[in-house]
């Protein structure tokens, strides 16, 4: 896959996106509780969250257009859910509501002084798309095609009408699921977090692990995501490091939802590799100033370049106040 990709023009969407969306119930807590005790929480708020559900949001908010495939409840969450997104100018015309079930919700508890967060979350079993019920009509309508592989299966039926149409295809894999393999050789970007490839590879050796991940992508980009570590990219048969923005976290949650949405907003502006993953880098470094995965998702590409300018980034903030006196 050639970088930056080749992408079809004069279609519906920029990104059609399939995968999670969440109810995101959030509380800040100044020590996380002990086992049998009580700590009082210090803040609470509702936010929709889900990774390409919030991936969806920020390709919007930063000028483009996007679909989102999934499924809710018909609960009031679910409910709300669809909402949020419609409110942000996300399609959801191809969501499914399923009678009866549980939209997926997630009882997210912040720790103020890092930022760093804990996640219980759950669903009902029947709340993702299934493989058979994906048509290559509501996938191919796109330029790029998103998922969280939620369902390895239904991603991997869902990117061959996008490769079909001409779609490069960006993935997030969180962990190892049936139908993993299927879905792995048609993947053209694997941004992942730093404990997916030891978790499917079994190698320790982060070089190595991306080698053998580049190897199961039949050539696909693989990249990193390593929070306040920045993220690290096989280019050219070697990690590259891309260092993360020096910014005060608040709350991480969604971060790396954001750099892949941002990361398809690269892909659609024709940025180069490097550009293309700093600038991902930024817009998830500015999520994290914001409690939740969406309150802090930047609103135009303007701000990403004027927070690009004016912010140092980690290793350089911190090379500098070592220099302090």
């Amino acid at each position: 896959m050639r970088f930056p990709p080749d992408l079809p023009r004069n279609r519906r969407f920029d990104v059609v996106g399939l995968g999670g969306n969440a109810a995101d119930h959030i509380l800040t807590l100044p020590v996380h509780p002990a086992p049998g005790g009580k700590t009082k929480f210090s803040g609470y708020s509702r936010q929709g969250g889900g990774r390409t559900a919030t991936a969806m949001v920020a390709v919007v908010r930063l000028g483009h257009t996007a679909r989102y495939l999934g499924g809710v409840g018909d609960d009031s969450e679910g409910t709300a859910n669809l909402a949020g997104l419609q409110d942000e100018g996300v399609d959801v015309s191809g969501v499914r509501v399923r009678p009866g079930a549980l939209t997926q919700r997630a009882f997210i508890l912040v720790h103020e002084p890092t930022g760093e967060r804990t996640i219980l979350w759950g669903r009902g079993p029947e709340i993702p798309l299934r493989a058979e019920e994906i048509s290559d009509e509501e996938i191919a309508c796109g330029r790029l095609f998103y998922t969280d592989a939620q369902d390895p299966r239904a991603a991997a039926r869902a990117a061959d009408p996008a490769r079909a149409a001409g779609m490069p295809v960006l993935v997030d894999i969180e962990d190892v699921r049936p139908g993993m393999d299927l879905l792995l050789p048609k993947i053209d970007f694997l941004i992942v977090s730093a404990s997916f490839p030891e978790t499917a590879t079994g190698s320790r050796n982060p070089a190595e692990a991306t080698r053998i991940l580049e190897e199961r992508t039949e050539g696909g980009l693989v990249v990193v995501t390593r929070g306040a570590g920045g993220a690290v990219a096989r280019i050219d048969g070697r990690l590259e490091e891309f260092p993360a923005y020096a910014v005060e976290a608040r709350d991480t949650t969604g971060a790396g939802d954001v750099f892949h949405g941002a990361f398809a907003v690269a892909c659609l502006r024709g940025l180069d590799l490097q550009d293309a993953i700093d600038f991902s880098n930024a817009a998830a470094a500015m999520k994290c100033r914001r409690i939740g995965g969406r309150e802090g998702i930047p609103r135009s590409l303007e701000e990403i370049e004027r927070f690009r300018r004016e912010t140092p980034h980690r290793a350089k903030a911190d090379a500098e106040g070592n220099r302090a006196p």
